[in-house]
């Protein structure tokens, strides 16, 4: 048996064990933070969990600024466009990466007292989260790489030893210390080890790549990446805004609670992340070929693997809340399947925007995003004030929804421009596929005081997983071409 399994597997195509691989190492990271949560919710006050998550969130929200996000759409393209100097590109991008960091840095001391008081943060912390972004590009950008050539094991081994670091160091730091000093030592220790990595990274970038600067690289990553600082702030809107407005305006405990509904549930943008990133040199690949007709099944079979998933995560959310977490979160469990339903309409508006990223009509891009972006805010402002902080989950799910819709239109407009309108995926399958999973999601809600029915329904997706398994494999042995 275990041959045979081994036999199968090294039959597979590059493709098909890449994405698992990308799969696992997403699941690693994210299980380690997973298993670590219950300590921290246990060592740290609501409130001071709610100040841990703004923070995280202030960082994800100026790292767009601070570092022009250079190992994002920008360097799947440049992998495709300088194939023979991959390296230098590399390395010269986290010299401009590095750069903007310090404008940034800068501009922030000109205007500390304005800065401190709307992020609501000590310059201390600021400084780190600063140091922080500096150093950590370098390991986004080895890790992009890593996952544009299919280098899976290399991935894996510095993914797991990441996440254990990034876990057990500020889970100790915070038992050394007494509760009201717990908040700074788990903020403290984990910019450390993110530091570490990336210095070490940075290095290795540069002994490599051995280009501190390249005219050209620079022009394009500039000239690629610039118009699309709008599109990245309004992803990371999405994603981070909530709870720097629920604190703001709820309070500290409320931020808390949500951040932590949100992390469970972020474990399937992991997931559908590394999902996309196994899938965009495919789909370069075709669509430079001009084959369409092969991407419409296998996005098919995505887009059904990834909404299935999302309903399965729903399913499990009581027991998996009332495991993972104290009495002070369980009010937050018919949250689960809303953010999971964000996480489903982030991948289908990321399948979308691979067809803008391939033309380079970056315009489109930040149009559809800011429009996604600008209404999440004014919605949370409004339906706040309401329905507390309950609101954000509802008002992300239908800004993503938007988002999607936005970037659909979009990519209609390119595939116009471009390819005479030639359709690239199955879009009524698609659509059709993602009303059944809201509907789906909304009603696993009904159904949560009924585990019998949730695991059921789980027990019988994996029955069907199982009997169509060859169908499936089949669909990453399609994937064989570059």
């Amino acid at each position: 048996m275990l041959r045979k399994m081994i036999n199968k597997y090294s039959s597979l195509p590059l493709q098909a064990k890449a994405a698992f691989w990308f799969t696992v190492c997403q699941a690693v990271q994210s299980g380690i933070k997973f298993l670590a949560m219950p300590f921290l919710l246990r060592l740290l006050t609501t409130e001071q969990y709610g100040v841990y998550s703004v923070f995280a969130s202030w960082t994800s929200l100026i790292s767009i600024f601070a570092t022009l996000n250079l190992s994002a759409g920008v360097f799947n393209n440049a992998m495709f466009k300088f194939p023979d100097r991959r390296d230098s590109y590399t390395s010269s991008s986290q010299s401009l990466s590095a750069t903007a960091t310090v404008i940034c840095f800068a501009m922030y001391l000109m205007f500390i007292g304005f800065w401190n008081d709307l992020m609501g943060m000590g310059s201390d912390l600021v400084a780190l989260m600063f140091l922080q972004i500096l150093l950590t590009q370098s390991y986004l950008l080895w890790t992009a790489r890593q996952r544009y050539e299919y280098r899976y094991v290399n991935l894996l081994v510095f993914t797991a030893l990441l996440a254990v670091s990034n876990t057990l160091v500020p889970i100790v730091s915070a038992l050394m210390f007494p509760q009201e000093q717990r908040l700074k030592a788990v903020i403290y220790s984990g910019v450390i080890v993110q530091v570490g990595f990336g210095a070490a990274f940075m290095t290795y970038n540069y002994i490599k790549g051995k280009c501190f600067y390249n005219h050209e690289f620079w022009q394009y990553a500039l000239s690629f990446n610039l118009p699309l600082i709008p599109h990245y702030l309004s992803g990371m809107v999405l994603g981070q805004a909530d709870r720097v407005m629920i604190r703001r305006y709820i309070g500290d405990a409320e931020a808390g609670i949500y951040s932590f509904t949100y992390n469970i549930s972020l474990v399937m943008n992991i997931v559908t992340g590394s999902i996309n990133s196994a899938i965009i040199p495919y789909t370069y690949n075709k669509l430079s070929k001009r084959d369409y007709k092969a991407l419409k099944p296998i996005v098919n079979f995505l887009v059904l693997m990834v909404g299935g998933m999302c309903l399965a995560f729903s399913a499990v959310a009581p027991e998996l809340i009332k495991i993972v977490a104290t009495e002070d979160y369980y009010e937050a469990i018919y949250l689960v399947p809303v953010i999971s339903l964000s996480s489903y309409f982030t991948f289908l508006y990321s399948m979308f925007g691979n067809i803008e990223f391939f033309f380079e009509e970056n315009k489109f891009i930040t149009t559809a995003s800011v429009i996604g972006a600008i209404a999440n805010i004014i919605l949370n402002y409004i339906f706040m004030q309401i329905f507390s902080y309950y609101a954000a989950g509802y008002t992300t799910l239908f800004c993503y929804i938007l988002f999607s819709v936005s970037h659909y239109a979009f990519m209609r407009k390119v595939c116009k421009k471009h390819i005479d309108g030639d359709k690239v995926y199955d879009e009524k399958v698609i659509f059709a596929m993602s009303a059944i999973f809201v509907i789906a999601a909304f009603g696993m809600m009904v159904i949560y005081d009924r585990p019998i029915i949730r695991y059921s329904l789980i027990a019988v997706g994996m029955i069907v997983c199982i009997i169509k398994r060859k169908q499936i494999i089949d669909k990453f042995k399609k994937m064989k071409e570059r």
